[in-house]
């Protein structure tokens, strides 16, 4: 259910931004697949999908690579993997969080914006639940991962904080990144 609602509300807030359009994220993650995107990218190509698959994968991956990038340009766009539909938002760690991209580090920008002003100088409901997911993840807000030749960096966020930033959003409020 929480991951339900953070995919959604990723989606929503993501349809005020365009990404930049490095490719950085094509280039250097893991796309996970989902039997949706799997079923989906299989009816299109056949057998030849497979071959786009990594085969040292435990879980279903792109190559990377990822196949379906031709320069900076995705050429499955709009059949693209769920994963690559909410990114930067990410939801392979245990909490919600914002990967670090040119796009993500300007969300991340707007939401500690927001935060702050909500603080107010007390403790903001976003703070307490980074306070118990630090608590339940040994985490903290903002961390590096490291390994296997893989560098990332995240900004964990909390679901309350991310509806405030759509409520607003939608609201018209000014935020520099928008499309």
């Amino acid at each position: 259910m929480q991951r339900e609602r953070y995919i959604r509300l990723a989606e929503d807030i993501l349809s005020y931004f365009r990404c930049e359009r490095c490719g950085e994220c094509c280039r250097t993650l893991p796309i996970s697949l989902g039997w949706d995107d799997i079923e989906r990218l299989y009816k299109e190509e056949g057998e030849a999908f497979f071959d786009k698959l990594d085969d040292n994968a435990i879980e279903n991956c792109l190559k990377t690579p990822c196949p379906y990038l031709n320069g900076n340009r995705c050429t499955i766009y709009d059949k693209r993997p769920l994963v690559c539909r909410v990114f930067p938002f990410e939801f392979a760690y245990p909490f919600p969080s914002i990967r670090n991209c040119p796009l993500g580090k300007k969300i991340s920008a707007e939401l500690a914006k927001l935060e702050q002003e909500l603080r107010g100088g007390e403790d903001s409901e976003h703070e307490e639940a980074i306070r118990k997911t630090i608590e339940a993840y040994d985490r903290f807000g903002n961390f590096m991962y490291e390994g296997e030749g893989m560098k990332c960096e995240v900004t964990i966020v909390s679901l309350e904080l991310l509806e405030e930033f759509l409520r607003r959003l939608r609201n018209g409020a000014d935020v520099q990144t928008r499309r």
